[in-house]
């Protein structure tokens, strides 16, 4: 069966193929399962295209912009673990990723605007000059 992983789990903090891969030691990563799409989290061997695994399957890796390498890589599930016993660590996603949609909500929906503001990135000026044009041509 198929199996897909983002590139941030095969890849250390230097953008480089993780050095368990490389030494044939098995890793903790989050997959999907191409023939269910179910998300799960494993213990298993990978290895670098062009190294095929004794009893593997095919790994299919999205890069950073979810677009999917032009060979899929190898992969032997071990075991699969539960969600919350194994914290599979991503290079690409770091503190500051996964606090940015918090700081995003308590900015914007806080309990004085309950949500009601736009934020800057939904196009808050447009709105601003829209509304500027639209009260500009009801003055007589």
């Amino acid at each position: 069966m198929p199996y897909e992983v983002y590139i941030g789990y095969l890849h250390d903090d230097a953008q480089e193929v993780k050095p368990e891969i490389r030494e044939g030691r098995p890793i903790v990563l989050e997959v999907r399962d191409l023939d269910t799409f179910e998300r799960l989290v494993v213990r298993a061997l990978v290895a670098e295209p062009g190294t095929a695994l004794d009893g593997g399957d095919e790994l299919w890796v999205l890069d950073y912009v979810e677009s999917r390498l032009a060979q899929p890589w190898s992969i032997q599930v071990q075991e699969e673990l539960d969600d919350d016993a194994a914290m599979a660590a991503r290079s690409d996603v770091d503190d500051t990723d996964r606090s940015a949609p918090a700081a995003e909500l308590e900015k914007f929906g806080g309990k004085r605007y309950g949500g009601s503001q736009m934020p800057e990135m939904m196009g808050q000026e447009e709105a601003r000059k829209y509304y500027q044009n639209v009260v500009a041509k009801k003055k007589p």
